[in-house]
């Protein structure tokens, strides 16, 4: 399978709105105390922090490959 770089670009940006929309929606539909949930949006930062580094990583990756292909078919 062939991922461009707008298709890296929509699969982050998919994810990290599914990401934020959940944390959003089951902070709301289960509401605790308010140190509780400063707690969990914490822990949730701290999560999203964590997958945007790993997606910026594998699209670091990603381009870095496509740019040394593409290298390749220049000097062909």
């Amino acid at each position: 399978m062939t991922v461009n770089g707008n298709g890296i670009k929509t699969v982050g940006f998919t994810f990290i709105t599914g990401v934020l929309a959940g944390g959003v929606a089951g902070l709301l539909f289960a509401p605790q105390s308010g140190a509780r949930t400063r707690r969990r949006l914490g822990n949730l930062t701290e999560d999203v922090k964590e997958r945007v580094g790993v997606l910026a990583e594998d699209t670091k990756g990603a381009v870095e490959s496509m740019v040394e292909r593409g290298r390749r078919l220049v000097s062909a």
